[in-house]
């Protein structure tokens, strides 16, 4: 008898698994998914068998036996390590990392409390179900949400996953839920500490919970009776990880997870993402109501170009000032996508604007330091007098900030207005003040989003919602789109919203009053690039110390893989392309774009990775381009 074991450490990409012999009175206690201890080198390391075997008929063939068992019940189950293994070879990350990333702490004592667990275990492997199509329900306010959700609950069976896009939507959604279903819940979130997660894990790992709310982290839990997922706000970015190995969509995650437990799927949102919405039309998804409604709160576009011409330079249009004024109490959000006093600096004689010497993005002045900041990188430097490029005095500040923004509203303010003025961005984040019963103004970024309370909002207003507008990122319009109508669903009823924009015609905009227009748009010009849901997006993207030398190597591979897929007509290759910012984390970086036809895109993927140089960073579905 031959096991395939998982070392629990980072290895290889190309040494998943490693072969071990069975000592003759372990054969009979030998299951997939056990903790074992096996000789690894000169030491000894904790695993996972992933798989077992006959024992070879090559007798020169030396292999290792196995050390010890640490539980006879296994700690894993097949489906979930099949899971880990698909995550391994279409995220480009050794199994043994994502393995021991997924894995309680293995001490002694921990071990051992584990232990004690594992003979009152509860829940046994159950038989898996042939895998369904996704379901996708868009609802109208949270009360059908909140119906939703308790149905799937009540009538399901098994391990119950809820997945929220943050901490703060897993908390809330805890909230809703009754009694008699939180006694059967954890949730799970990678802000827990060791010992937090210890106890919670093992809560699931032995049966006492069959019911979590979490993060995408949840989705590498000990699952063995998995028989429902719940994706909540399926379309927010936010499920998605951009920073960190494994850049995986919980979307993507949980079609994977469903896939090998044999678990139902749920994709809930009010306002569906593309992708989803194209699906479900297609009948990849099970749709139900995709007939998508304006929400019909009292939305008011500013057109800022009307307000220029009536000589009003201001950052708040006379409309927003009156209406503003005339709210005596509760609640008003300003909303600004910058932070800082200004949004960049430039002269107005030569035209040179002021950037980052690292990054080479724009620098924001900040009024209380009289510095320009660079958000990204965090370089410094004092406002000048005069401009660098052409040492002229005519240096003028563009663009506001949240900092500004604070400035003007307090002179605007009613002599008579006691409530306090709050800004919430990364540079002044008094979360407590949020929290009182008195009512208040909030200036705020996209951090105050989820930490605002919603039902005391009288008035909310995008001082700028153009920012977005015309950056090059095939996402950044949903991403915008996904955000007002978020704005509208979470507002009362009775709330004003202004939109401030130079551009009322622009599609997002207007889409507001139709939603199906936006959708029909938005997948006619996806269509025509090439981009999801038409073709499957793989980005590979890869950094060195100096321009010319990411330069060089990312030419060296777009060759190669041109020239190996150039026979293929499921795989174009588009690159090398330089990052915005091109320079982050001390490297120059360069990207690489794999556009694939759906049809075969995991075998494509598994193709392309293969080729790759380990050193290079994968990001399939990604929410960025450049």
């Amino acid at each position: 008898m031959i096991i395939q074991i998982i070392p629990a450490k980072r290895m290889p990409l190309s040494l998943p698994f490693f072969d071990y012999s069975v000592p003759p009175k372990l054969k009979h206690k030998i299951k997939i998914g056990q903790l074992v201890k096996i000789p690894f080198r000169s030491n000894e390391e904790f695993g996972i068998i992933y798989d077992i075997k006959p024992s070879s008929n090559n007798k020169k063939l030396k292999i290792k036996p196995l050390k010890e068992i640490i539980f006879n019940k296994p700690i894993l189950s097949k489906p979930q390590l099949d899971f880990l293994k698909e995550i391994s070879e279409l995220y480009h990350v050794s199994l043994g990392f994502l393995l021991k990333s997924n894995l309680l702490p293995l001490q002694k004592r921990k071990l051992s409390d584990l232990g004690q667990k594992s003979s009152k275990r509860i829940n046994k492997p159950a038989k898996n179900s042939s895998f369904a199509k996704p379901q996708v329900y868009v609802y109208k306010n949270e009360i059908e949400k909140k119906e939703i959700i308790l149905e799937k609950l009540k009538n399901g069976r098994g391990q119950f996953l809820i997945l929220t896009p943050e901490l703060s939507s897993a908390t809330k959604l805890a909230e809703l839920l009754p009694n008699d279903i939180l006694k059967r819940a954890v949730t799970i979130t990678s802000e827990l500490t060791a010992k937090e997660l210890f106890a919670k894990w093992a809560q699931i790992w032995s049966g006492e919970k069959d019911v979590v709310i979490g993060t995408r982290t949840a989705l590498f839990l000990p699952w063995f009776n998995l028989k429902n997922i719940i994706l909540t706000d399926e379309s927010s970015a936010s499920h998605k990880s951009w920073d960190m190995a494994p850049r995986l969509h919980a979307r993507d995650g949980a079609v994977f997870l469903a896939k090998h437990h044999g678990a139902k799927l749920v994709l809930l949102d009010h306002t569906p993402a593309v992708e989803t919405y194209y699906f479900a039309q297609k009948k990849v998804y099970a749709g139900e109501n995709l007939d998508l409604k304006p929400f019909g709160k009292g939305l008011e576009i500013i057109d800022m170009r009307n307000e220029r011409r009536a000589k009003n330079y201001s950052l708040i249009s006379l409309g927003l000032l009156q209406e503003f004024q005339n709210i005596k109490d509760g609640d008003i959000f300003f909303f600004l996508n910058r932070r800082g006093t200004a949004g960049y600096v430039g002269c107005r004689d030569c035209g040179n604007v002021l950037k980052c010497p690292s990054c080479h993005r724009t620098l924001t002045y900040h009024q209380n330091s009289s510095l320009l900041v660079c958000h990204y990188c965090k370089h410094t430097e004092p406002m000048p007098t005069v401009c660098k490029n052409c040492n002229g005095v005519n240096v003028a500040m563009y663009g506001a900030g949240t900092q500004l923004a604070e400035e003007l509203i307090k002179k605007i303010m009613r002599p008579d207005d006691r409530r306090a003025v709050i800004r919430i961005d990364s540079d002044e984040n008094d979360l407590a003040k949020l929290n009182t019963s008195e009512s208040k103004i909030i200036i705020g970024t996209q951090l105050a989003w989820p930490r605002i309370n919603w039902q005391k909002i009288k008035l909310l207003a995008f001082l700028d919602a153009d920012a977005p507008l015309f950056i090059p990122e095939y996402k950044i319009i949903e991403n915008l789109w996904r955000q007002l109508r978020d704005a509208q669903f979470n507002l009362p009823p009775t709330a004003k919203f202004f939109i401030q924009t130079e551009h009322p015609e622009h599609l997002v905009f207007q889409s507001l009053f139709n939603p199906k227009n936006f959708y029909d748009q938005q997948l006619a010009e996806r269509q025509a690039l090439g981009y999801p849901p038409f073709k499957f997006l793989l980005k590979l993207f890869h950094g060195e110390s100096s321009p010319d030398a990411a330069k060089k190597e990312a030419v060296k591979l777009a060759s190669q893989l041109s020239a190996l897929t150039k026979n293929n007509p499921d795989i174009i290759i588009t690159g090398p392309l330089e990052t915005s910012p091109a320079r982050h984390a001390g490297q120059y970086w360069q990207v690489i774009l794999a556009k694939i036809k759906y049809a075969t895109y995991k075998q494509s993927i598994r193709f392309l990775l293969a080729q790759m140089p380990e050193n290079w960073k994968v990001d399939p579905n990604p929410n960025s381009i450049l």
